[in-house]
């Protein structure tokens, strides 16, 4: 038996344990080989454990035993336009850290002058 099969073995067992002390043995039982196989999906030899790199996301209207671990990426918004197709093929996905949506500044500026030279100083100095 290789060290890395044991090594899985062994993390299956301390999740099982652990989890049977927090959920129904069912789910603990489905939640042990998925929860191994997301921290074994993000370890890179030699670095700490980033547990950010794991997500979970509630799902309204499922059960807990429709939990999967998904290795990629989860799209989680729905169409923007009722027009939308439902599904696409042969899509290119663009993946950003920003909000492209409008979003309404917090700093309310304006310019305020008394007179229409002020008002060309002001212009002049933008």
């Amino acid at each position: 038996m290789s060290v890395k099969k044991c090594a899985r073995d062994d993390l299956i067992n301390v999740a099982r344990t652990s989890l049977r002390t927090k959920v129904k043995n069912t789910v603990a039982d489905l939640l042990t080989e998925i929860v191994v196989d997301a921290l074994l999906a993000i370890k890179k030899e030699g670095e700490p454990l980033d547990l950010h790199m794991v997500e979970i996301m509630t799902m309204e209207h499922k059960t807990e035993m429709d939990t999967k671990l998904v290795k990629g990426l989860v799209m989680d918004h729905g169409a923007r336009h009722p027009d939308m197709p439902k599904k696409v093929s042969d899509a290119f996905i663009l993946t950003c850290n920003i909000s492209l949506e409008y979003e309404k500044s917090e700093v309310n500026s304006g310019f305020f002058y008394k007179s229409a030279d002020e008002r060309e100083k002001l212009v002049k100095a933008e």
